[in-house]
């Protein structure tokens, strides 16, 4: 008995103790930090003036009613910054606005249509958006937009009150549905063209995903509205067409970098991978005291960073290629990069596992990358479609004339010209990201985009 006891002591020692004696060793030296690591993720001042700087006119949207908005949109900003600094949660006054009725989406369906059928009802859903439509009016003159990101983000840092931007854009592009739809053509194509210089502004200084999405929906509501109209009005359109074919080019502003975007949903979760165990995090995450201390002896918070940040400097040079090249090169890099191999398992398990646990989907539509292409393909298409009004093309004509067009009215995805369905007289692309194919949206079908002639 004595023999046997001590031979499974020995083989427990071999096959147990010693090889996790060594793992041990090995997590308990860890790398140097690189200066990229270091430095990325960090919060750095906006370059653009606070004066010059739509993004307080966004924060000012969510301002009580009455409120001054500038005022409250610097308080917002201040109480951020001093609650990062310090620690703690945010403490924002509350704020009581009057519920606004739903009002109609120029992305899901016709507002033209709509103004026509109801124009007083319209109205009167507009005079509960005074306050909010002179707010909106006040943000899109601005021509400069950055995200003030020059305090520590935490996981639960909040946002501004994008939902307050949604609603007044909403009734910002019905309004313009029911000054074209009585009579006022050029003043409708007018607010459009400055909600649309806006957006540009926005898609291209927003730094976090969510700011990114919420001006895509707004420029794709705006190109929406651009096509209802160019299709239903066509003949008060015409005089405009000039300035419509300008508004539109070049067509491919939409496909915004995702350099900052990267970046800044790093910034959220640097803190955690530079130590999990802060501010209770063990704890927070559920861990019992055997987890909490397989965490402690098991990771290498520097070469997390260091693989985490490499990993991201590679992911946003596949995500800043054209759409046709991108989807491809991101398979081949997300592929491998989830996948753990034996080595990960001995060599920092815990910071390879906490890497892979929070990785977005890349390579599909979580991330939001094909909902921009979308948006880029989107904004040839509509372009397309006033070039054919503008050169006055007969219906027989069309398919011959899509295809000679030039390769900037081309489907992003394809490389080739749009598809032309002359029994429906459609103009179409197919859609890459799943929230536009499943969206129900206006002139969507079966996750194809299209414009009607």
């Amino acid at each position: 008995m004595k023999k046997f006891l001590k031979w499974t002591a020995i083989v427990l020692l071999v096959l147990v103790v010693a090889p996790l004696a060594v793992v041990i060793a090995m997590n308990a030296f860890d790398e140097a930090l690189t200066p990229q690591a270091a430095s990325y993720g960090e919060p750095r001042a906006p370059a653009v003036p606070a004066t010059e700087n739509g993004y307080y006119a966004v924060i000012a949207l969510g301002a009580p009613e009455g409120a001054d908005g500038t005022l409250y949109a610097r308080a917002w900003v201040d109480e951020a910054r001093a609650a990062a600094s310090a620690n703690r949660p945010e403490k924002h006054p509350e704020v009581k606005r009057a519920k606004r009725p739903v009002t109609c989406d120029a992305a899901q369906t016709s507002c033209l249509a709509v103004a026509r059928a109801g124009p007083d009802e319209v109205k009167a859903q507009l005079d509960a958006y005074q306050e909010d439509l002179a707010r909106y009016e006040a943000l899109i003159a601005y021509k400069r937009y950055e995200e003030v990101l020059d305090y520590p983000l935490r996981l639960t840092t909040p946002l501004p009150n994008y939902g307050a931007l949604a609603a007044a854009h909403r009734a910002y592009v019905l309004r313009a549905a029911l000054a074209a739809e009585r009579g006022n053509v050029e003043g409708a194509i007018a607010a459009i063209e400055r909600d649309l210089a806006f957006q540009r502004a926005m898609l291209t200084g927003a730094r976090t995903l969510l700011g990114k999405l919420v001006s895509r929906a707004n420029y794709w509501r705006d190109l929406a509205f651009i096509s209802d109209l160019v299709h239903a009005r066509a003949a008060d359109v015409r005089p405009h067409l000039s300035r419509l074919r300008e508004m539109l080019n070049p067509p491919d502003v939409a496909a915004a970098g995702m350099s900052a975007v990267v970046e800044s949903e790093f910034a959220y979760r640097k803190s955690l991978l530079r130590n999990p165990h802060a501010d209770g995090g063990a704890a927070s995450m559920g861990l019992g005291k055997v987890e909490d201390v397989v965490t402690r002896v098991l990771y290498k918070p520097n070469a997390t960073l260091n693989d985490e940040v490499r990993f991201l400097a590679a992911l946003t040079a596949a995500l800043n290629l054209p759409p046709n090249q991108g989807s491809e090169a991101l398979t081949r890099l997300v592929r491998p990069e989830v996948e753990m191999t034996a080595w990960n398992y001995v060599d920092n398990p815990v910071g390879n596992i906490l890497r892979r646990v929070a990785m977005p989907d890349f390579a599909g539509d979580a991330y939001g990358h094909l909902r921009l292409h979308d948006a880029h393909a989107y904004t040839r298409l509509v372009a397309l479609q006033v070039e054919l009004l503008a050169a006055n093309v007969e219906a027989d004509r069309v398919g011959a004339f899509v295809s000679a067009s030039d390769t900037r009215f081309h489907d992003p995805y394809t490389g080739k010209p749009m598809v032309w369905d002359a029994a429906s007289k459609q103009l179409s692309f197919q859609a890459q990201s799943r929230t536009t194919q499943q969206r129900k949206l206006f002139n969507t079908d079966k996750g194809r985009v299209f414009v009607q002639l």
